[in-house]
């Protein structure tokens, strides 16, 4: 009876190898978080400023006749090809299935919107969905007639 008991023989490894095995499932789940969080980043941080890009689209047109006045509008066609040459300068390629769902502009505002598989260290076999972002910016300038008045009022 001096002695440990047989049937308690091993009983440190099992416990040993349960927390091996729990701390190998927390690194998992903590190193996949990170990666999702920081892609997810990355495709905001790249909508954004395609969104800024196509915002500075204007209509050239009206602009020079009229200068900055409210009826100052971005250019449709303008929007999408600052967006796209953006996405292109910024090396959007290095992202792989880079996708650029919607480009809109109603004339004040400009919607990016894109997607990309996410890509995940261990996990990525598991996962078959992608992570979707969406930008906004919007044309604000300080028109020609306010900036008038602005000056008149400071006499």
């Amino acid at each position: 009876m001096n002695g440990p008991a047989a049937d308690e023989t091993g009983s440190v490894t099992v416990l040993g190898i349960g927390l091996v095995a729990v701390c190998l499932l927390a690194m998992v789940v903590l190193v996949d978080g990170s990666a999702a969080f920081l892609q997810r980043c990355h495709l905001l941080a790249l909508a954004d400023a395609a969104a800024l890009s196509g915002a500075q689209g204007i209509d050239l047109g009206v602009y020079y006749a009229e200068g900055a006045s409210d009826r100052t509008r971005l250019d449709p066609g303008a929007v999408v090809s600052r967006v796209r040459g953006h996405l292109a300068r910024a090396d959007a390629g290095a992202t792989p299935g880079l996708v650029v769902e919607r480009v809109s502009s109603d004339g004040r505002e400009v919607l990016v919107e894109l997607s990309a598989p996410l890509r995940l260290p261990f996990l990525s076999d598991a996962f078959d969905t992608r992570v979707a972002v969406a930008a906004a910016a919007s044309l604000s300038f300080r028109g020609s007639d306010d900036a008038g008045a602005a000056a008149g009022s400071r006499g």
